[in-house]
């Protein structure tokens, strides 16, 4: 008789602190994102583990590797273990049977297809020496690797208080999970429907499956049309509301939906990000020509410019803003017309106190990165207003309902409780985010509510009444009080009495 077959998973304050990981606590089964990182065999938990590759079709990437080494070519794929996957990316090409070298880390699932689930059996906290170099850069001292043997990880540690003085800290940056894969309950039969993206208009609330091609239609009556694209199984899509139909966008292209008709897809261009202004989307492709869609017609290419979209939103009925990223150093503000003309705004300097993903808010439109808000220019560059009182993981503009995430304050900081009013009952034991309204002019916060996900998709079905999908749909008014939980849409029953 075999024994149990176990794994040991190291995982980043950060993606515990965001929530993509549960903070791991001896007892319970944990489950999230796994990447598999070939290193040498003395590197702490490092482990030898024979398992089958399958290669990614995606070409390598000519990728920095570390402080003082070259850049050198990525290729990437998907190991299949004895109870487990992880994603890889490795200097070698590999495919098939492989015998590899190296750690498991509990990642942001984002870009992973890897999966772990155990039950956990030792928690152990790691500290990590770091210098400080320069220009008050810190960066991690080999050699320096302590564990600290502990029931429960918190939900929110690594660098802090200690990384403010000296030229040296031992910080407990990351934590160490060993794991029993077979001393776990058998998964629960998936529901019919779970709920990925959301978008309305015209009172029509629309419902994307989070990995099947299934779209639910709820009308204003809340009778309810179950849709099945010919879309791939497995790829994200976003759905873009319109007041006769919905655009739905992914990496297997675009379909239209409207009522009464069998849906189509009108392109197979991979889309990245878009949205939907009136009728028309304008669909981010990733490259240097959008896309412009309209029901009945032929997509038309828009020329832009290339970069990461980090936000992007309907402006009125017929145009759109762009915030685009071109490296680690500068944005530029991008508007595309109702004729698909695209203007570029002048670049816009990133600080070095850092600015996380920049996105649009409010009206008149501003750019917000970490905590600086400017107002965008009739030029398209920006005019420095403000900072906020506290970093926001994220936000955006939802049919003129601005809104921003982030975590829940505790009132230890220098923003005090902001965004909320003032002291509130802050449950740290329960792994949750705050979503934030803010009137459109003034920025100031309207109402917040709890929320499962630190990148909930939000829609507005009618005037006050917002919806949200943060692996439930949620429904509440924008006069809801403060911190009320939202009302849970069962929308999986919805999808079943369909059948």
């Amino acid at each position: 008789m075999t024994g149990p077959r176990t794994l040991v998973v190291r995982i980043e304050s950060s993606v515990i602190g965001d929530g993509e990981i549960a903070a791991p606590r001896r007892g319970e089964v944990l489950a999230g994102p796994l990447r598999f990182v070939e290193t040498a065999a003395d590197v702490p938990h490092a482990v030898w583990v024979r398992a089958q590759l399958v290669p990614s079709e995606r070409p390598p990437i000519w990728q920095y590797t570390g402080e003082g080494t070259p850049r050198r070519w990525e290729w990437s794929g998907l190991l299949r273990g004895d109870g487990w996957t992880a994603s890889w990316r490795g200097a070698v090409p590999r495919t098939g049977q492989v015998d590899l070298t190296g750690v498991f880390w509990g990642t942001f699932g984002y870009d992973t297809e890897g999966r772990f689930r155990g039950r956990v059996t030792r928690v152990r906290m790691a500290s990590e020496r770091y210098e400080r170099r320069g220009a008050g850069g810190w960066y991690p001292v080999p050699g320096h690797h302590q564990l600290r043997e502990v029931d429960a990880a918190p939900r929110f540690f690594g660098p802090g208080e200690e990384l403010q003085d000296g030229d040296t800290a031992d910080v407990e940056a990351t934590v160490v999970v060993d794991l029993d894969l077979d001393d776990v309950p058998a998964l629960p039969v998936r529901p019919e429907l779970v709920p990925g993206d959301v978008s309305a208009a015209g009172g029509v609330l629309w419902v994307m499956d989070s990995a099947l091609p299934v779209v639910l239609r709820i009308d204003a009556d809340d009778r309810a049309t179950r849709v099945v694209l010919p879309g791939a199984i497995g790829t994200p899509q976003r759905v873009h509301a319109t007041p006769s139909g919905c655009w739905v966008t992914g990496g297997d292209g675009t379909f239209w939906v409207t009522e009464g008709v069998d849906p189509v897809r009108v392109d197979d261009q991979p889309v990245v990000a878009g949205a939907a202004a009136g009728e028309s989307l304008v669909a981010c492709t990733g490259a240097e020509v959008w896309r412009q869609y309209s029901p009945g017609r032929e997509p038309v290419d828009l020329p832009a410019a290339a970069g990461y979209v980090s936000s992007m939103v309907a402006v009125g009925d017929s145009a759109y803003a762009v915030v685009l990223r071109r490296g680690e150093s500068a944005l530029r503000v991008v508007r595309v017309s109702a004729s698909g003309e695209c203007t570029v705004g002048p670049a816009v300097p990133l600080l070095p106190r850092g600015h996380g993903n920049p996105y649009l808010l409010g009206d008149p439109l501003r750019v917000v990165r970490g905590v600086d808000v400017g107002v965008v220019q009739p030029d398209l560059s920006l005019r420095e207003e403000r900072e906020l009182p506290k970093h926001r993981l994220g936000g955006g503009i939802t049919d003129g309902v601005s809104w921003t995430v982030g975590h829940p304050p505790d009132g230890t900081t220098s923003a005090g409780w902001w965004p909320l009013r003032g002291p509130a009952r802050v449950d740290r034991t329960q792994q949750y985010w705050m979503l934030t309204l803010h009137h459109p002019s003034s920025l100031e916060p309207v109402t917040s509510v709890p929320v499962a996900s630190s990148m909930p998709r939000i829609a507005v079905r009618e005037l006050g009444g917002v919806y949200l999908s943060d692996g439930a749909v949620r429904r509440f008014r924008t006069d809801s009080p403060v911190m009320a939980e939202p009302e849970v849409i069962d929308v999986a029953g919805i999808a079943a009495r369909l059948q």
